[in-house]
């Protein structure tokens, strides 16, 4: 189950988990409402591999939001052992979170990449 998190809780998850998607939404947002399913299921599939999903309130942790510039919501942060990731977003540029609703397929492919790159 994807868990709602605080800013202060996130260290420890992150610290946790090989691979962590941070989901940063809104209640008022409904394409957040819309990834949900697409997070739970990712999380179903590979949450006994290390990867865990987390939601967090952009209207609840402002300070976090405004050190992580979070613009538009969704937005997933991605870590991977402990640290901040920088990945291709699908379209051939570089960027440290998808923002927006995305084919399943690009958050999955990204979830086996790194879970890949951590057995390695």
């Amino acid at each position: 189950m994807v868990e709602e998190v605080n800013a202060d809780e996130l260290e420890k998850v992150i610290a946790e988990n090989k691979v962590v998607f941070v989901d940063c939404h809104a209640v008022w947002c409904h394409p957040c409402k819309m990834l949900t399913p697409i997070m739970e299921e990712l999380y179903e599939k590979y949450g006994e591999k290390g990867f865990k999903v987390v939601k967090l309130d952009v209207d609840q942790n402002r300070q976090f939001s405004a050190e992580n510039r979070i613009t538009g919501v969704p937005s997933v942060l991605v870590y991977s052992e402990g640290q901040r990731v920088v990945f291709e977003d699908g379209n051939g540029k570089k960027t440290d979170k998808l923002v927006g609703v995305m084919p399943q397929e690009i958050y999955g492919e990204l979830v086996e990449n790194l879970l890949a790159q951590s057995a390695a």
